[in-house]
């Protein structure tokens, strides 16, 4: 994870400098930089970003479905979620798709479909055994 962030820290630092100097005034180059980081960070994750909005306004079937549109992108493109860190600087833990699920799992709880998340946090696991919040809850039910 450490070494993670390493790059995706190393990769906006670069891409920072490297546009500063294409563009030949700091302002210009950090225009650009802030351009680059709204296309790849919000405009790739839209559907998610949706989701996050939704959810916090207690839009519970709006936020489940934009995050089920998220989860199927990047399930379609796995390669892209995978290696977030690159494509889409993230820094997150967990992939698209397990926040994806995660959140589905989250809005199963709130709105009493129990059954439904367990399969959430069980299908998260599958996706990756080390998630530390599917197991736990996993875990408590047992």
């Amino acid at each position: 994870m450490i070494l993670k962030n390493l790059i995706t820290v190393l990769l906006h630092f670069g891409i920072a400098i490297g546009l500063i100097i294409i563009a030949g005034h700091w302002v210009l180059g950090l225009y650009f930089y802030l351009f680059i980081i709204f296309l790849f960070f919000r405009m790739i994750p839209r559907k998610h970003v949706k989701g996050i909005k939704h959810l916090y306004n207690n839009e519970f079937d709006k936020a489940y479905n934009d995050f089920e549109k998220s989860y199927k992108l990047f399930d379609k493109y796995k390669f892209i979620d995978k290696f977030g860190f690159i494509f889409l600087l993230s820094m997150s833990d967990y992939t698209y798709r397990e926040s994806a699920l995660l959140n589905q799992a989250f809005i199963c709880n709130k709105i009493g479909n129990k059954k439904e998340a367990e399969k959430l946090y069980e299908k998260i696991l599958s996706i990756n055994p080390k998630n530390r919040i599917a197991r736990k809850v996993i875990e408590s039910k047992k």
